[in-house]
């Protein structure tokens, strides 16, 4: 199925003419191009959308505005990239062309942005959800596998009961964060989900290895 004209947008790169067209999907924007002409492969590129929040006075996170945005500049970065790298527009292949983390091609965001999230404690503003899941991942990795006291606590508490995980850059940014036993796997290994308390829908869950 060809992309309509109505609601997409042209451009002509190197003397061709493409059509492309974006939409929100999954907190995704999907990026869609094909020829304007007898379209063949299509090539699909995704871009994260990116929450930029601000502090208000009493200290909260307050959502700002979604700062990801695709525009003809942005799209031509990608169609010469994808060209270069195997995306065949003219031919008839059903399977499309699929270019993940997008953003780092098109340069929609600057580049230290997008690989560097760290901020000061007292910024007013930040990908501050961003910054939250970083934290996440990199306290399971380098802190919570070590912490031997807190594996006894977990494992000898019910499921559910929450455990207050304490950073100072963290809690100077208003980002606080508990850990607790979710649950027992098949192999009956501990799963173990470490959450943002003021973002409760940034959470991670991992099986707990660690031995005393």
């Amino acid at each position: 199925m060809t992309i309509p004209k109505k609601g997409s947008r042209s451009l002509v790169v190197d003397v061709v003419r493409y059509r492309w067209v974006a939409s929100v999907h999954d907190n995704a924007i999907n990026l869609v191009i094909e020829l304007a002409d007898e379209p063949g492969q299509k090539l699909q590129a995704y871009f994260h959308c990116r929450d930029l929040y601000v502090r208000s006075p009493d200290g909260k996170w307050r959502f700002q505005s979604q700062m990801q945005s695709i525009k003809p500049s942005h799209v031509k970065r990608i169609i010469r990239h994808s060209l270069r790298s195997g995306w065949s527009p003219g031919e008839k292949i059903h399977k499309p062309y699929v270019l993940r983390d997008a953003a780092k091609i098109a340069l929609t965001i600057d580049i230290i942005d997008i690989d560097s999230r760290f901020i000061e404690p007292e910024a007013k503003m930040a990908y501050i959800k961003e910054i939250a899941a970083d934290f996440l991942d990199t306290y399971m990795a380098l802190s919570l596998c070590m912490d031997f006291k807190m594996h006894d606590q977990i494992m000898d508490s019910r499921p559910g009961t929450r455990f207050p995980i304490g950073d100072e850059n963290m809690q100077k940014m208003r980002l606080t964060f508990s850990v607790y036993l979710d649950s027992v796997n098949a192999r009956n290994l501990p799963v173990i989900a470490l959450q943002c308390n003021e973002f409760p829908d940034v959470v991670e869950t991992f099986w707990w290895f660690c031995s005393t």
